[in-house]
């Protein structure tokens, strides 16, 4: 144990100096050069760190007033910056929090080493005596059966906002509170595009903001629907069901006050705006285009959702089919189909109608937003200012949940 616990101190004191070194040096270049081999000490540290928590309830030797503030700092660091966002944009964040992590580490060992040959390792004599203690591992359960708890919750969002950054281009934004949507405006020219980050279920209030679209000079919202005109899909579904099971609303009240226009519409040049609302197109494709990897998934996910008692059961009773049915390339056909072509659908309906409109507003899943945002940049479009939304409320949720009906 002595061992294992010296490694994790020796680590820890060299990720924060090689942090140091490496946010000094991304002050001056525009890529620093110690960011791979920093991650790699990082990501040690973190892995260590783990099983050395557990073992603070187990090894009574160990000093948990030396372990525990250098293991939360770890973790602190990065869910400081998702709660507060403008934390991790902050150089100056980082440098400290490197700092800290270098300096603090030979105080705190110096308390147990009573002054004697300073070092960064624990002495031997530390670790005499017995290893089990009864009561240290019952005090250490019962903190964390409380404690334990609030922070998976907290590292779990933490990963899913990490996982919404990467795969929507921070189109979604998870937070403490819920879920936010983001929307972006874009410029090109004397032409605006309006990028809409939505969800199939949310705050009514939220879906009621969205359908403001306030239409400044020649406008024409592109909206998200798959078609089934050719009846090819035996078991429909929409997601009504999941909204009233959380207590919000769907996308399907998504009601956009504007002239509904068809494809046919939208090669005529457009009339002038009625009472400042623009036109509104379907510009999604129809299911006849899916290939049968595709509708054989869909189909599934209907019929579960159709007759399964309840949400839940829906979802588990659809996991256990795709963990035995879905392969990796049934998978790759089906996100083909329902991100990368729908994505190329759209941009040709949005090539076509920047011909004629001035304000161009996109709102869709936020999950295309990220080939959809590519598109609009490849396009000359460049980006002007967002806001963000808040899309599903969790504290509101679980208050929900939580009262006795």
């Amino acid at each position: 144990m002595k061992k294992f616990a010296n490694v994790f101190l020796i680590l820890f004191f060299a990720d924060g100096f090689l942090s140091v070194l490496d946010e000094l040096s991304s002050l001056v270049a525009p890529v620093a050069p110690l960011t791979m081999f920093r991650m790699q000490v990082a990501n040690s540290v973190l892995l260590l760190a783990v099983p050395l928590y557990f073992c603070l309830g187990i090894d009574r030797r160990l000093p948990k007033k030396l372990f525990i503030p250098l293991i939360a700092f770890l973790f602190a660091c990065p869910l400081a910056a998702w709660i507060f966002p403008v934390l991790g944009d902050s150089k100056l964040y980082a440098i400290a929090m490197a700092a800290i992590q270098v300096g603090v580490p030979p105080l705190l060992i110096a308390r147990y080493r009573d002054g004697k040959d300073p070092g960064l390792t624990l002495p031997s004599w530390r670790f005499e005596g017995p290893f089990f203690s009864p009561r240290n591992t019952l005090l250490f359960t019962a903190v964390n059966l409380v404690v334990l708890p609030l922070f998976l919750a907290a590292l779990t969002l933490c990963g899913a906002d990490l996982w919404a950054q990467q795969d929507t281009a921070g189109f979604i934004k998870v937070m403490p509170r819920g879920l936010y949507l983001t929307e972006r405006v874009y410029r090109r020219g004397n032409q605006t595009l309006l990028l809409t980050g939505m969800v199939h279920v949310g705050e009514k209030g939220y879906y009621q903001d969205v359908a403001r679209v306030s239409a400044q000079g020649r406008t024409v919202v592109l909206a998200e629907g798959v078609t089934d005109k050719k009846q090819v899909l035996h078991n429909h579904f929409d997601y009504r069901e999941v909204a009233s099971f959380l207590g919000l609303a769907s996308q399907e009240k998504l009601l956009i006050p504007g002239r509904v226009i068809d494809e046919k519409s939208l090669e005529a040049s457009p009339s002038k705006p009625a009472a400042n609302q623009p036109d509104v197109l379907v510009a999604d494709t129809d299911l006849s285009t899916f290939r049968p990897e595709t509708l054989l998934f869909l189909d599934h996910v209907g019929k579960e959702l159709r007759s399964a008692p309840s949400v839940v059961g829906a979802v588990l009773n659809l996991n256990r089919w795709a963990d035995k049915n879905v392969t990796p390339e049934m998978y790759a056909v089906i996100m083909d189909d329902i991100l990368t072509r729908r994505n190329q659908v759209l941009l040709g309906y949005l090539d076509r109608a920047l011909e004629r409109y001035d304000t161009v507003v996109v709102p869709w899943g936020a999950l295309h937003m990220k080939g959809i945002e590519e598109g609009a940049l490849k396009r000359g479009f460049v980006l002007q200012k967002e806001q963000r939304r808040l899309a599903i409320d969790l504290k509101r949720i679980l208050l929900a949940k939580a009262r006795p009906n």
